[in-house]
Formats: structure tokens, C-alpha cells, sequence
């Protein structure tokens, strides 16, 4: 090693000590264990489906889901006028079946850059506390026109993919689904990773809800987006992270799965 690349790896070494410190994260981190806690695994599906169960043998309790609100009779009321809801997010649907036709390639350019593009210089398309934007977008691309399959990594300010990870992926993504046959069709799923201590160095364990609040932002962006352009979409929340994790080559730890968007063409 040279002189120059000593100093450089030395100056590298005090910043990353500034932001992270110098000692290693505590074993019994709050942020960290809930985050672990709920991840899902293909052994304990069966336990951790059981509300699924309920809910559907239960007319009672897809009744109640239909009045989601709380309500006092007890309190005074202030009648609002009527206003018109925007047409996109009047339109917006969950897709629950995908009909297997490629997406094109500015059609998912346009669907990232609404999620999380630059829009200025340190600036994106969502919020994002202390403007550090600790989310990473990875598209798993089984059928986008002039894109060969594989798992990709979205860098928003210089416009492009980068491969990860090449090759049919299509099986393998099917499997991050406790839910058989609920991606068949997709074109591709965009899932939302982050990189925690970009928030957390500043704000503590409350960055960790900060970064979940963002990866919400990012799929409605998207979800948005998808309905001005036509293109069937699906937010998920329910995924094995394990299997996702190493689909897109994450840690789960450091850098973690949080969130993913189906997009394809519906049926």
C-alpha cells in the first residue's frame, strides 16, 4: 500500500468512527432485536399465518376489517365540505394477478425515479429525516423488455442499474413468497432495503422508524405512479427475509429488506 492510499484508507477510517463510533453495536439493541422478531421463516409459517386463517373462515371479522375507524358517537361534530379526491389515488388498486407480459424498460425507469429519484442536489422524491436517505432500491427483473433477467441495484443519481446478481431469477423469487403462485406473472419485483445506521447515527433507534416511514413513502410514490402508467402493481410486506436477503446479496443486518413492489400487467 502507498502513501497516498494509506492516508486516504486512515481519513475513510476517521470519518466512519465519527459517524458509527468506535465501538460495535450493543448486543441487545432494541431496533435491531424488534427487526428480528419479525421476520418471517418458512418454519414458523403455519403459526405465523394463523391470523390469515381466522380472517377468512370469519364473517364477523371481514365485517369489522370493512370499518376500519375509530369512532365516538360522544364527541361533537364538524361536518367537512365535499372535495374531489385526485383521480390517481382514486384509481389506485392492490394487483392480485399478473398476466406475464414484459414491462418496458422506461416504463420501470419512470416507476424508480418516482420512488426514490434525485430531484435536486441531496434531494429525492419522498421525505426523508435529515435528508440522509438510508433506502436502497433492487430490482428483480424476470421479464423487462432489453433487460436480461437478474437482480439489479438502482443508483438514482447516476440513472442506472447495476447488475448483481445475473440470470433467470424466477423460482428463486417465487420462494421469497410465503404465499404459493402470489408472484406468478410478475415482470419484476422492486424490494425496498435499508441501510440503517444512515439514519440511526443521527437520530438513535428512532432512525429505525424513520427509515420504515420512508420505504412507505417510496411505494406510494410507486404504487402511484404505476396507476398514471397503466402498470398492474402489488405492495408486500409478507416475504421470507431470509430468502429475499440473499436473493438481492444483503446482510440483513447492517443492510435489511423492508418492503417490495410487485409490477407487471394485469389481468
Amino acid at each position: 500500500m502507498n502513501a497516498e492510499h494509506a492516508d486516504a484508507t486512515d481519513d475513510a477510517l476517521v470519518v466512519y468512527a465519527t459517524v458509527f463510533g468506535v465501538d460495535t453495536p450493543e448486543l441487545d439493541d432494541l431496533a435491531e432485536s424488534f427487526h428480528e422478531a419479525s421476520k418471517l421463516h418458512p418454519g414458523l409459517a403455519e403459526r405465523e399465518t394463523q391470523g390469515m386463517a381466522r380472517l377468512i373462515s370469519s364473517d364477523a371479522l371481514i365485517a369489522a376489517t370493512q370499518r376500519s375507524v375509530r369512532r365516538n358517537r360522544q364527541r361533537r361534530e364538524v361536518p367537512l365540505p365535499s372535495c374531489a379526491v385526485a383521480p390517481g389515488l382514486r384509481a389506485r388498486r392492490s394487483a392480485h394477478e399478473f398476466n406475464g407480459q414484459p414491462l418496458a424498460l422506461s416504463t420501470l425507469a419512470a416507476l424508480l425515479e418516482a420512488g426514490y429519484g434525485v430531484t435536486a442536489p441531496g434531494r429525492r422524491t419522498v421525505p426523508s429525516a435529515g435528508a440522509l436517505y438510508p433506502l436502497e432500491l433492487y430490482p428483480a427483473i424476470v421479464r423487462v423488455d432489453g433487460v436480461e433477467p437478474g437482480v439489479f441495484h438502482f443508483d438514482p443519481p447516476r440513472h442506472v442499474l447495476e447488475v448483481v446478481r445475473a440470470g433467470e431469477i424466477g423460482e428463486t423469487l417465487e420462494a421469497t413468497s410465503p404465499l404459493a403462485g402470489f408472484l406468478e406473472g410478475v415482470s419484476a419485483v422492486v424490494f425496498v432495503t435499508a441501510v440503517f445506521w444512515r439514519s440511526r447515527f443521527k437520530y438513535g433507534p428512532r432512525g429505525y422508524r424513520f427509515a420504515l416511514l420512508e420505504a412507505g413513502h417510496v411505494a406510494q410514490n410507486m404504487l402511484l405512479a404505476a396507476t398514471e402508467l397503466g402498470v398492474a402493481a402489488l405492495p408486500l410486506g409478507g416475504f421470507y427475509d431470509a430468502r429475499a436477503e440473499a436473493l438481492l446479496g444483503v446482510d440483513g443486518v447492517d443492510e435489511a429488506v423492508l418492503y417490495a413492489i410487485a409490477l407487471g400487467g394485469g389481468r
